[in-house]
């Protein structure tokens, strides 16, 4: 996601790294938020599916009040040219769509239909 300043903008990573020095509650919220979403990527697929998911969950959730904190403690709308501007706004819809594609991608576990079998991706 790239956010936009008043003189100079970047990448949200970018704000939450240079937080993480001062303890930024969104900095922090939002380091959390991809060290839960990294452990949960690299738990065992088919053991735990429920933990993977409490993790997701979570990390997803963190992410997105990390975010949302970023915006409201700018309390001189610094970084409200996000909104203004085409490039930045289409990066926060693109990341709010891919966040709602990883929930239901989450929980979403397809069956397979009697009789067939699977491929050889399909067990990746």
């Amino acid at each position: 996601m790239i956010i936009s300043g008043e003189s100079a903008g970047g990448f949200y990573i970018m704000y939450i790294l240079l937080g993480l020095l001062h303890g930024v509650l969104h900095s922090l919220l939002g380091f959390y938020a991809i060290l839960l979403l990294i452990i949960g990527y690299h738990l065992p697929l088919k053991r735990k599916f429920f933990i993977r998911q409490v993790l997701n969950v979570v990390g997803l959730s963190l992410m997105i009040a990390s975010v949302f904190f970023f915006f409201r403690n700018d309390t001189a709308h610094y970084n409200w040219g996000t909104f203004d501007q085409g490039l930045p706004m289409i990066t926060l819809v693109f990341t709010a769509l891919i966040a709602v594609c990883f929930l239901v991608g989450t929980f979403w576990k397809p069956q397979l239909k009697n009789g067939l079998k699977q491929g050889a991706l399909s067990k990746v």
